[in-house]
């Protein structure tokens, strides 16, 4: 049986990985536990410093050991119970959970152990209260619940003496200069500019990846930091500036812009018949993340692309805007069920990011329809 193309990326992204040997330790030693020694790990740290990777990392390691792990990242979901739940269950569908099955009673079921790893963890504090009060008391003990967010815990978790005994903190830091050295030899930056990329971004990892990438566009280059307070926006429009040709900067700005990018959007948005070699060009950009759906950007460059965007040419960002509420118009005559609700929330985001989500807008049950 052939190898799936996930399968290639899994290892791609685990040959990029460096350092975080302390955290990987921690790791190893609970997996190889006959028991969970906690129910709770939460990894926190700034936008940036590699929580992403860190969680890829923890669930390739699991699935080595056999352990399951359900996925789910926040920035993809309501703050709702029902939107949880919901997401829980197509992430157990795959592993045989029927469809009016309940996700709490399938994992209890289980021999073997699993994670529920949630990343993006802070887009769900309207939710906060009752993953902890409702949802984590009724986990069967075979289950641990991976978090990642940018900032610890909050209160009711840490003061909760009968909680707090099973949480796990994991806080994530720059990488140290071996180890920034080690990923810059991985991106095949040449030696002598090490120290110069070192000192511009203090083992940041989403910047030494900013960096390696606008390197790997202009190799002949000689990187030469400049003076500014926000490294991650610098190195952006060094990199914008750098890319190929007008059409990977529309698809850079359209990725930035909309929720998941697909080759479909993006050749409706760029208006060409085949958008492969740009779709494939954005999956290979570092700070570009992706899942069953689609690509999108990591949080702090879709900020700073968007932001740039409106700036400096709000037309073409209303334009942008416009042509992209056309292909989810379409899209939402065109399918129905599950599909429908999955264009249907690429569109609600695509409204809410252009400013157009107001009253007008209603959903008639399962035939959605959608009206600016």
């Amino acid at each position: 049986m052939p190898s799936r193309l996930a399968d290639h990326f899994t290892a791609a992204r685990r040959h990029r990985f460096v350092g975080r040997e302390n955290e990987r330790a921690v790791w190893l030693a609970a997996l190889h536990a006959e028991k969970w020694p906690f129910f709770i790990l939460n990894v926190f740290g700034p936008g940036g410093v590699g929580k992403t990777t860190l969680l890829q990392e923890f669930t390739a390691m699991s699935r080595q050991h056999d352990v399951e792990v359900i996925s789910l990242d926040a920035r993809h979901l309501d703050a709702s119970p029902n939107s949880f739940i919901l997401a829980l269950q197509l992430g157990l569908h795959t592993r045989g959970l029927g469809v009016e099955s309940s996700p709490l009673d399938f994992l209890a079921a289980q021999e073997k152990r699993c994670i529920i790893c949630i990343d993006t963890y802070e887009k769900l504090s309207p939710l906060d209260g009752w993953l902890r009060e409702v949802f984590l008391p009724q986990l069967p003990e075979n289950v641990l619940l991976l978090m990642a967010g940018r900032e610890p815990l909050a209160a009711g978790w840490r003061t909760d003496a009968g909680l707090n005994a099973f949480i796990r903190a994991i806080p994530l830091r720059n990488l140290n200069p071996e180890e920034s050295r080690s990923y810059l030899t991985l991106r095949r930056v040449s030696p002598e500019q090490h120290q110069t990329v070192l000192d511009f971004t203090r083992g940041h990892p989403l910047a030494l990846s900013l960096v390696a990438d606008v390197l790997d566009q202009r190799p002949e280059q000689q990187f030469t930091p400049t003076q500014a307070p926000d490294v991650i926006q610098t190195l952006l429009e060094r990199f914008v500036q750098k890319v190929p040709g007008p059409a990977h900067r529309t698809a850079l700005e359209a990725c930035a812009l909309f929720h998941l990018t697909t080759e479909a959007l993006l050749a409706e948005i760029l208006q060409v018949a085949d958008a492969r070699e740009l779709f494939d060009w954005l999956r290979a950009l570092s700070f570009i993340q992706f899942g069953q759906e689609g690509l999108f950007p990591h949080d702090l460059v879709r900020d700073v692309l968007c932001a740039d965007l409106l700036w400096r040419n709000p037309d073409w960002y209303a334009e942008l805007h416009h042509r992209a509420r056309a292909y989810y118009r379409k899209r939402l005559q065109q399918t129905r069920g599950d599909e429908q609700r999955r264009v249907l929330v690429e569109y609600i985001f695509a409204l809410r990011q252009s400013g157009t989500l107001d009253a007008n807008f209603c959903l008639r049950g399962p035939g959605a329809s959608a009206r600016p």
